[in-house]
């Protein structure tokens, strides 16, 4: 069995999986995706010829889309397919989809003009959340509490290039000072962390949030393998709100990083991740 696991860069997470392959005989072959020449008008005539399986691992989001792709037009088996990681990386794609399964996702508006985008936010109601339809981190996501600081975010985002003029507007939930990020393996909700933030009410952990851990109840469970289900399945972070009672799903992560669940629930992620790319190589 072998394993090659694409990287541009080898954080924790990457090193947590190289660990637990070493434990379960599974080798993995490190690709750097700086040194990547790849024939895309040749399918046929390519160096991987002894891989069984792929995991995708690039924290480039595109470099990351278009090896993928090309993996995939070779006859390999890619972790996450090309499909996933396109429904999730597009915000829009992903909210269709998150609705069209019926899963409950804020309620969210798309917009091409200001105009048009002040009246969903008449529509929603402020406060409310102004996202790129590409992006992660909550990098350039913003809150906007009234029509004044929602102009100057549209003019703004209308001098940054076309991905930034499509305007992604989502009703603000008025959740607790935290959400919540579950890790799906294949079929299973594996575990799930609080991410909390007292001071910001961004509650990534890249801003600042801390990880606490999170117990699991069926419905947590539930609503978390729908929405992978929904999106294509694999290996995928599932990024919830509590609202009223219930979870809304807001973003789905294609390539999670999934240390700070590991540490906070002792739930072995890396080797479920191992695990599941052996059975894939192997169907």
């Amino acid at each position: 069995m072998k394993i090659g696991m694409i990287v541009d860069l080898i954080r924790l997470d990457e090193k947590l999986i190289l660990n637990e392959a070493k434990k379960l005989n599974a080798k993995i072959e490190l690709i750097n995706s700086s040194d990547l020449v790849l024939n895309i008008t040749d399918l046929n005539n390519h160096v991987f010829k002894d891989i069984d399986i792929f995991l995708q691992r690039c924290m480039s989001t595109l470099r990351g889309l278009y090896i993928t792709k090309i993996l995939e037009e070779y006859g390999f088996n890619v972790i996450n397919q090309f499909k996933t990681a396109s429904n999730c990386i597009d915000k829009v794609l992903c909210s269709l989809l998150l609705a069209k399964n019926q899963i409950p996702t804020p309620e969210t508006m798309v917009t091409f003009t200001e105009d048009a985008g002040l009246k969903a936010l008449e529509l929603l109601g402020y406060p409310a959340i102004i996202k790129p339809t590409m992006g992660s981190w909550a990098r350039l996501v913003a809150k906007v509490n009234d029509e004044d600081a929602a102009k100057s975010i549209f003019e703004d985002r209308k001098e940054m290039g076309s991905w930034y003029k499509i305007l992604y507007i989502q009703k603000f939930v008025q959740k607790p000072k935290r959400d919540i990020r579950s890790a799906v393996v294949g079929n299973e909700t594996v575990a799930a962390i609080y991410r909390v933030n007292d001071s910001d009410w961004r509650t990534n952990t890249a801003r600042g949030g801390r990880a606490v851990k999170c117990e699991l109840s069926p419905r947590l469970e539930e609503l978390s393998l729908k929405a992978a289900e929904a999106i294509g399945g694999g290996v995928l972070g599932i990024d919830l709100m509590e609202n009223n009672g219930d979870f809304v799903v807001h973003e789905i992560n294609h390539s999670p990083e999934f240390k700070n669940v590991q540490r906070v629930t002792g739930v072995n992620i890396a080797n479920k991740i191992v695990n599941y790319l052996v059975e894939q190589a192997r169907r």
